[in-house]
């Protein structure tokens, strides 16, 4: 094989890679920070703060940390969504119409098609991620232990970093354009949010419902800035690091 045609294989490969990781990058980011609020300690930082609105309805801090945490732990673990279905709530915590108050779930069918829904998108989410991060240790595996890669080491290693450099700007793009956007119009960006992921009609709800009691607005609010900071404050670092990096080579 010639030199030649090693050198431009390693240039194509190196250009896919690049392209690879910019466009990975920011969705990987945005997913850990997701990630990180999908969590008993995120809610309860949220239910304590100064500021974030009670629940009109009646559930106290500690019984939102309880039923807040029971969906959460739906999203991420591998039960039916029959288990929640049996959860069920104080008669004098329901708000249904008197005759059915006897017999109070915790979330009603349309509340637990959505946690379906959400379920579903984040598995897809976290699935690709995963297959990201093989992507990522068989080219480290290349580089080590393959000896056409081996011998460019350098030219793969490069086309890695410039993707991490180009995702990090990248990543910042995005986080300013959905700030902007945020900004100008919230419920626009909600409601398009929602639109994208979720079948029409299916994901509004009655102030009364478990979902809203639980997870009110303002929660989502909070949460975009955190992900959003969390987006931003990686993706400055990884520039640090590399810009770092680079003066250490030099």
């Amino acid at each position: 094989m010639s030199s030649g045609w090693k050198m431009t294989s390693l240039r194509l490969f190196r250009l896919f890679l690049r392209w690879c990781v910019t466009l990975a990058l920011p969705f990987l980011l945005l997913l850990a920070g997701a990630r990180l609020l999908l969590s008993y300690e995120f809610l309860g930082i949220e239910y304590r703060r100064p500021g974030f609105p009670a629940d009109p309805y009646g559930f106290t801090t500690e019984e939102r940390l309880e039923y807040g945490l029971e969906a959460i732990s739906f999203l991420f673990s591998a039960e039916g969504v029959e288990e929640l279905a049996r959860l069920r709530l104080p008669r004098e915590k329901c708000w249904q119409p008197p005759a059915a108050a006897s017999d109070c779930p915790l979330f009603k069918a349309r509340e637990l098609g959505h946690l379906e829904d959400a379920k579903r998108i984040l598995k897809a989410g976290f699935t690709a991620a995963v297959y990201c991060l093989v992507f990522a240790i068989l080219c480290t595996l290349a580089v080590r232990y393959m000896p056409i890669v081996a011998d460019y080491r350098s030219v793969v290693l490069s086309g890695f970093s410039a993707g991490l450099m180009y995702g990090a700007y990248l990543t910042l793009a995005v986080v300013a354009a959905l700030a902007v956007f945020a900004a100008a119009a919230w419920d626009r960006a909600f409601d398009t949010f929602h639109e994208i992921f979720f079948p029409a009609g299916v994901w509004r709800f009655p102030y009364s419902d478990s979902l809203i009691r639980l997870y009110p607005e303002q929660l989502f609010v909070d949460a975009a800035f955190v992900i959003g900071g969390f987006a931003t404050a990686s993706a400055l670092l990884l520039l640090a690091a590399l810009r770092l990096l680079e003066r250490s080579r030099s």
